[in-house]
């Protein structure tokens, strides 16, 4: 296995060049996520099938020309389970290469299972076991260890003819466009952010407040979201989710009260603490007719089993007519998703939400007739 490592700007420029008249690109990402909100990037593997390379992003460099290479539609870009990798290059470049085809995907539509790992994926097709001690490893550190750089590289070296295999199955099954429809959801899914008025109800614990706490957690819920994006802070270096709503429950009317409530630490305060009590005075101002409703769960409405063992049923008896596997059609989350959506929401909230997965792309042509009461 031969590779580059890219730290100067004719070195990329090179590379480029060299990948110029690439159909296909194996891609992957090193990244750390620490305290931050956002992934640091700390490497960007890139193969063609001859030309592999290693990208140093903490490097000065121009990357004009090869985010144009990354951006071509005529260049199918593969990665395996490239959730995380999405929101590295949204953050870092800016965009999400496309068009995008994902082999543990692809690997779960053929019915080999969920979520195939890249080492059980490689041994399984390559019959190569791979050394995955790296993973965990700081990739900001510099210089990189030989062993550090000789695991990234095997992440698209292997990838590719992994992916060659797969493609194979896919395209005599004529399933290609649903792999890379189901890029393009994951690329959607991961770029939407919830407006700051709905941030509340994805709060963990929110439906045990009353209206009038709601109120407090409608505001807090964007501060929080907000600070972190300013500090890039991870969501719970900022305020932790159950301390957000045990102050929203208990309404701290000064510091050492808010001190007071279990679980809330000092830092939280310290840092905090006179930003949080305003906006608890700002919600204490709000009509009580103008506070959230009270929130339910989905096991709280009486009909909720018997809806999501209709609709598993429905997706069941369509999976069978087109041999694709019931549990890529849905999941329990998603089968929730569009209970949630149609139960708990109103037209004029839904029209701010994504839809639910089952109404939409590939999945909504299959499911349109078994679940059109649910459109």
């Amino acid at each position: 296995m031969q590779y580059q490592v890219i730290t100067e700007q004719q070195q990329l420029d090179e590379f480029v060049s060299a990948i110029g008249g690439a159909t296909v690109l194996a891609l992957d990402t090193e990244f750390m996520r620490r305290r931050t909100l956002y992934p640091e990037v700390a490497l960007i593997q890139v193969y063609d099938g001859e030309n592999l390379a290693l990208i140093d992003p903490l490097a000065a460099l121009d990357y004009s020309n090869f985010w144009e290479v990354l951006k071509s539609e005529d260049v199918l870009k593969i990665l395996h389970s490239p959730s995380e990798d999405i929101e590295v290059f949204n953050n870092f470049a800016g965009f999400v290469p496309t068009p995008m085809f994902d082999t543990q995907f692809a690997l779960q539509l053929l019915g080999e299972g969920n979520c195939v790992g890249f080492a059980n994926m490689v041994k399984q097709i390559l019959e190569i076991e791979i050394d995955k001690s790296e993973s965990r490893t700081n990739w900001l550190q510099r210089p990189l260890t030989t062993k550090q750089l000789d695991y990234a590289a095997s992440d698209v070296f292997y990838l590719l003819p992994c992916f060659n295999h797969i493609y194979k199955q896919i395209s005599e099954k004529g399933l290609t466009e649903i792999v890379l429809e189901e890029s393009q959801l994951v690329i959607e899914k991961r770029s939407y952010e919830l407006p700051d008025k709905l941030l509340y109800q994805d709060i963990k614990n929110a439906w045990q407040l009353k209206p009038r706490d709601l109120a407090t957690l409608q505001l807090l819920a964007p501060w929080r979201r907000s600070k972190a994006k300013d500090k890039n802070l991870a969501l719970n270096f900022v305020l932790k989710e159950q301390n957000m709503v045990e102050i929203a429950k208990r309404r701290p009317t000064n510091i050492s009260s808010m001190r007071n409530i279990p679980g809330v630490e000092a830092m939280e305060v310290n840092r905090s603490g006179k930003e949080i009590l305003k906006l608890v005075e700002q919600a204490k101002s709000v009509d009580i007719e103008q506070c959230p409703e009270k929130l339910l769960r989905l096991i709280d409405y009486p009909q909720y089993k018997k809806a999501a063992k209709d609709i598993s049923s429905k997706i069941k008896q369509v999976a069978c007519k087109t041999e694709i596997p019931a549990e890529v059609f849905a999941s329990k989350k998603q089968i929730n998703q569009l209970i949630s959506w149609k139960w708990k929401h109103t037209d004029k909230s839904r029209s701010e939400l994504l839809k639910p997965d089952l109404l939409k792309s590939w999945r909504w042509e299959f499911l349109k007739d078994a679940l059109a009461e649910w459109q």
